[in-house]
């Protein structure tokens, strides 16, 4: 309870102003790392309570066609996980809210677990999020971010059992990712009709907060993540395929996904949970 109470990502979920609270993920250097680097000062302004940070990676598993393109244009950019690194330092002093690194495994391994942590300490980067991390292997270096006060985030899928959400939960700091559906990210229509049933199931063995994320992407979204009672909505694929649509200008790109973040939170309670 000690790593709850300190949490910043958890502080900064709650006192959000939007309802559920507002994640954003930026691809680092999609489409560039200047534009980057503008999506983290627009999501700030536009009322994140916590910035995701995608490493660019060649095998993306848990990724859709959306994010398995914006990060293929990042590596062939020369993105890296030390360049992103670099990124993060010049807007370290900026960033009023928390930033969470989402990498697989693979460059950490390859960047050396100690110098990860050196480099997450020197950015002031709050959380970190390994999808490809089963818990089963996690103890160890879950404790090495909670030694040095850095959340470990982890996913929760709609197949995961009681016991399982029990193991996670009891490594996991910052909030809880629950998996909005099975299969990779990306926009969808609908969520798991377990989706509910699975929240609770957290909650009942946690004081985290929950935040949803794979393919939250309109207003009914966020409307009923709201009436069920999450905490925070995690958007990744809806702003990339922005980007990618209005890539021809990058003043206009920027502009649309302002645009978009406030028909975001204009929420109908439509009912998207089906069987």
């Amino acid at each position: 309870m000690e790593q709850e109470a300190i949490s910043r990502i958890s502080r900064s979920i709650a006192d959000s102003r939007r309802n559920p609270a507002f994640i954003p993920f930026v691809e680092a250097g999609y489409p560039d790392m200047e534009f980057s680097k503008e999506l983290f000062y627009l999501f700030q302004k536009k009322g994140a309570s916590a910035i995701e940070v995608g490493i660019p990676f060649s095998d993306p598993i848990a990724d859709g066609p959306i994010i398995q393109k914006a990060s293929k244009i990042a590596l062939q950019n020369g993105v890296t996980l030390r360049k992103t690194f670099d990124l993060l330092g010049k807007i370290k002093e900026d960033m009023k809210i928390p930033l969470i690194l989402f990498s697989y495994l693979n460059p950490i391994l390859n960047f050396g677990f100690n110098n990860f942590v050196k480099e997450l300490k020197d950015k002031n980067i709050a959380g970190v999020i390994i999808p490809d991390l089963p818990v089963e292997e996690a103890g160890e270096i879950a404790t090495l971010f909670k030694n040095n006060n850095i959340d470990f985030i982890m996913l929760v899928s709609p197949t995961s059992d009681k016991q399982r959400i029990k193991n996670i939960v009891k490594i996991s700091s910052g909030f809880i990712y629950l998996v909005s559906s099975t299969g990779v990210t990306g926009v969808r229509e609908n969520f798991s009709a377990v989706l509910r049933d699975v929240f609770h199931d957290i909650k009942s063995v946690s004081s985290l907060p929950v935040a949803v994320g794979f393919g939250v992407s309109k207003p009914e979204h966020i409307g009923n993540l709201r009436e069920i009672g999450v905490e925070g909505a995690v958007m990744a694929s809806v702003f990339l395929k922005l980007i990618d649509q209005y890539s021809y200008d990058r003043d206009l790109a920027l502009k649309q996904v302002g645009t978009y973040i406030e028909e975001l939170y204009k929420t109908p309670q439509i009912n998207f949970i089906k069987p």
